[in-house]
């Protein structure tokens, strides 16, 4: 089978801030983890998911070498390395950035991917089958390498990262949309509808200065206030800010959550949370928005609870949070029931 076709496009290009506004599936934070690997000898593979870009330390060495923020193997290979990336959630995948930073005279000059759509235990094993999704492409040093797919892949649960012959990548960025095998269903029995492991993503905002609205829907309250969205200050009287996140499946909203964390002097000081009903990823500019939440408080480095006070019987396909006038947010939940369980 042949390799789905692709392009390679320039880090300033309009595809590539495209294919940022996807999840990466290989992404920590979304669970992502080694299952296996040839050789780490100089770096762990497990460097590639990090969510931060790559760094290097000019003075910092280990009793093995020069210490590398990525996956670096082994000199003088007779074969090639590899190692296997178990995806946070199955997806399809849209495009890749293959980063190369600060590995110069030690990057690995060629590489190659595959994907399998299998149990954990099957990789495991050996079982799994896995075929070529990108050829071998040469890879340059202190480099990303943006790859744009001409339609998604299949969908996907695991990559195998070929390193021919040997050295070092820093990141791998895996960007695309996860395709749930089954919903999350919560202990009270909700679905978080707009969670990224149900399929929810952000499609659209009025700003992302310092931090994207796909935070958003990550699992967990995060680890730093990075890792929410933020806006830039606004000067403008009567300003506001909003995202616009697609549900991963339509549904009744019943429950949502506001969470701060770590928002403590640049938390929105009033939000609402308004749905819609759209075929569209993004809805129309003159899309009809029905009050979720009216206006309430948010406070610092907190979790907010509210019960919906919008329409029991409408299933919304998307959400938009407004925050007056601005601020940052760690996470938001959409918790309900999905329309097709109804």
């Amino acid at each position: 089978m042949a390799a789905p076709a692709f392009r390679t496009v320039s880090a300033d290009s309009a595809e590539v801030a495209a294919l940022k506004a996807k999840s990466n599936l290989a992404s920590v934070s979304l669970g992502s983890k080694i299952i296996s690997f040839s050789d780490e000898f100089f770096a762990e593979a497990s460097n590639l998911l990090k969510d931060e870009e790559a760094v290097f330390l000019p003075e910092e060495f280990t009793d093995r070498g020069k210490w590398m923020d990525g996956w670096e193997t082994r000199r003088h290979n007779k074969n090639y390395d590899w190692t296997i990336i178990q995806l946070g959630y199955a997806g399809s995948i849209f495009g890749l950035d293959i980063d190369t930073s600060h590995f110069t005279g030690n990057h690995a000059p060629v590489v190659s991917i595959e994907g399998a759509n299998a149990s954990e235990a099957d990789v495991a094993s050996g079982k799994a089958q896995f075929e070529e999704i990108m050829p071998k492409v040469d890879m340059n040093p202190g480099s990303h390498h943006y790859f744009v797919y001409e339609a998604p892949t299949k969908v996907y649960t695991h990559l195998r990262v070929n390193n021919y012959p040997d050295g070092g990548i820093a990141r791998l960025r895996v960007y695309g949309q996860v395709v749930p095998q089954t919903l999350v269903v919560s202990s009270d029995g909700l679905v978080d509808l707009a969670f990224v492991g149900n399929g929810g993503r952000a499609v659209a905002c009025s700003n992302q200065h310092f931090c994207s609205p796909s935070n958003l829907v990550l699992p967990g309250r995060g680890k730093t206030m990075g890792d929410g969205w933020e806006t830039r200050r606004s000067r403008t009287p009567n300003h506001n800010d909003w995202a616009i996140l697609k549900l991963g499946v339509a549904g009744f909203v019943e429950k949502v959550e506001f969470d701060t964390k770590q928002f403590c002097g640049n938390f929105p000081p009033l939000v609402t949370l308004h749905g819609t009903v759209s075929s569209e990823d993004i809805p129309a500019a003159d899309a009809q928005w029905t009050e979720i939440i009216g206006g309430v408080a948010l406070t610092a480095d907190a979790q907010h609870y509210f019960d919906s006070t919008g329409p029991k019987d409408v299933a919304f396909t998307h959400v938009k949070f407004t925050m007056y006038p601005d601020g940052g947010i760690k996470r938001i939940r959409i918790n309900g029931r999905p329309a097709t369980s109804a």
